[in-house]
């Protein structure tokens, strides 16, 4: 009995771990499947992650080859009304659909209703020769026929992509009243059309046989090359103190401290006064000329090289009459009038003969360490005038002083070509038309960039011309027309003998700290004037000096509008992407 129940309980136990052992077994296949499932899964979303990676490093590729197509390659397309259809307001295919179609306010009158954003665009009529493999039709017919030698046509692990790019265009319209914010986007024709066009890519990537697809969109814009508001500048501009001496003639610029405020002279330092210098009206400056001087017309322009202010009946001058009674009388600078703003000698921004700044008829700029961070004229010369920060006030005295660290300029020209340059001179490698240039930087140049000194002593010379070296203006000789102005960079020192129909910008090259030459502190700067006007110089158009100048006998700095609205034309656009305007949240 006993040897019995012993076998019994025996196999009950060889029982129970058999059964155990079966469960312990069906939990391990279960966890083992469960541990696959996982993996299959991680290994599932890892593809998915790689394969929208590749279409979004794909539709990328198609933002910037559509930019470099419209923008740089051909740009005439631009131009060209008669390949663009306006969006509808309610057409939601490609590309329009990709447009918001909230109302705004597109030109501030409000006699004019809304519209949307959608209804002021354009994209390229459909073309239905142009098919691109892997996408639809429907898309591929209003993308940009880009060449298919130059498009991927794999991503890295051989899988095939395809891809296009449609851009929506704005024609910007000048608006219809004074004061409206923002883009007005038209036809590109009628009296209300610029030159000025703002680009919006609709990207489209995808891989055939599969679901990875994604649409990017990017916005590209065109801006002057010339920051500044050119057409409102004063004749001279100078961040040192300008000596208006000789017989130095400044017409001023009727308009530039607003409407009916004329501006000659702008100075953050003193305008010093010897000699008998004026500033006039250009009324007074043509019409009451004295001896053999005869205006002419040239071009649609009056030109005058060696008129004078005050002269034969005129009314008095703006500043420093020179009539047979002086009226400059101590302090000498009781003789300018509302147009010079400057700091007069011995005062500050908030000092001067009266309180307050008060000098004269006029205030005092306010530009020096009191006014900081108020400054009324601006610290950097070039940023103010081509829109690249290149000097810094380090210490808050309302001028750079210090010059920014090199970046590196690579000749997109030549791989092997680069060097570090100061911010304003990789601005201009990339911008100029056309460089007389130091021998040691002739590698830097890009295809046709290359200029000689024939540039400074013709009047055929037109667009942007930077000066390295030897860039005096010869006496009897003119450079540019007013039909066709030219946009002179020179790096002083400087003298100019000669005439000149445009936009001068005397640039000081002082590293790393300036000034070393043509000072932009006060006092005299002779024999190293960064500027100096000699007898028989004219400008018609604008100066801008990075440092002194003086004038030294019969010269003129002659406002002309004409002049500067060609300079702007003449200046070109460039292109960039707006901030914030790339988007992936459209889909097709």
């Amino acid at each position: 009995m006993p040897v019995r129940r012993l076998c019994a309980s025996s196999r009950r136990q060889s029982g129970a771990v058999l059964f155990v052992a079966m469960v312990l077994l069906l939990l391990a296949a279960v966890i083992t499947a469960s541990a696959m499932n996982v993996g299959v899964y991680e290994q599932r979303s890892t593809g998915n992650d790689l394969r929208a990676k590749a279409v979004n490093e794909v539709a990328e590729a198609g933002l910037a080859q559509g930019f470099e197509y419209l923008m740089h390659q051909h740009v005439d397309m631009l131009d060209n009304p008669a390949l663009w259809e306006r969006c509808a307001v309610d057409d939601e295919t490609f590309p329009c659909g990709a447009l918001s179609t909230v109302p705004f306010d597109d030109d501030g009158d409000p006699a004019t209703p809304a519209v949307t954003r959608r209804e002021t665009m354009y994209r390229l009529k459909a073309n239905n020769l142009n098919t691109i493999a892997g996408l639809d039709p429907e898309l591929s017919r209003f993308m940009l026929p880009l060449a298919s030698a130059s498009k991927i046509s794999a991503e890295g692990n051989g899988s095939t992509v395809a891809y296009g790019v449609a851009p929506l265009l704005c024609m910007v319209q000048r608006p219809k009243s004074v004061g409206a914010e923002g883009i007005v986007c038209g036809p590109g024709t009628g009296a209300g059309a610029t030159t000025v066009r703002v680009a919006t890519f609709v990207s489209v990537a995808k891989m055939p046989g599969e679901q990875a697809s994604t649409t990017l969109m990017q916005t590209v814009g065109q801006y002057p090359k010339l920051a500044g508001d050119v057409m409102n500048q004063p004749p001279i501009t100078t961040s040192g103190s300008a000596g208006v001496t000789g017989t130095l003639q400044v017409v001023t610029n009727p308009n530039a401290g607003g409407a009916g405020v004329p501006v000659s002279v702008w100075s953050r330092l003193n305008v010093d006064k010897t000699g008998t210098p004026n500033t006039c009206y250009a009324d007074e400056f043509f019409r009451y000329t004295q001896g053999s001087a005869t205006p002419t017309l040239y071009q649609g322009s009056i030109r005058c090289d060696n008129c004078q202010c005050d002269a034969n009946g005129a009314p008095h001058t703006l500043s420093y009459d020179s009539s047979g009674v002086d009226r400059c009388v101590a302090p000498t600078d009781a003789c300018e009038g509302i147009d010079v703003l400057d700091i007069d000698t011995g005062t500050n921004s908030t000092t001067g003969y009266q309180t307050g700044g008060h000098v004269g008829v006029n205030y005092n700029v306010r530009s020096d360490s009191l006014s900081y961070p108020l400054c009324e004229f601006p610290p950097d010369l070039f940023k103010f005038v081509f829109g690249v920060p290149t000097w810094d006030d380090t210490d808050h005295d309302c001028f750079g002083e210090t010059k920014r660290g090199a970046v590196f300029y690579q000749n997109p020209d030549n791989a092997a070509a680069g060097a570090a340059v100061g911010p304003d001179e990789a601005y201009l490698y990339k911008s100029a038309d056309k460089i007389i240039a130091k021998p040691a930087n002739a590698a830097l140049l890009k295809v046709g960039q290359a200029g000689t000194a024939a540039l400074l002593a013709s009047s055929a010379t037109t667009g942007m011309i930077w000066c390295q070296q030897d860039c005096d203006i010869g006496a009897n000789t003119q450079v540019g027309t007013p039909s066709a102005p030219v946009i002179l960079i020179l790096d002083g020192p400087v003298q100019i003998h000669g005439v000149i129909f445009g936009f001068v910008f005397v640039r000081d090259t002082g590293a790393p700290l300036r000034p070393q030459t043509g000072s932009s502190l006060a006092g005299n700067c002779a024999p190293d004037c960064m500027l100096q006007m000699e007898a028989g110089a004219a400008i018609y158009g604008a100066l801008v000096v990075q440092g002194q100048m003086k004038s030294n006998g019969t010269s003129a700095v002659i406002y002309d509008h004409g002049v500067l609205s060609g300079v702007v034309d003449e200046g070109g656009l460039t292109q960039a992407t707006l901030a914030g305007a790339w988007t992936d949240q459209r889909s097709y």
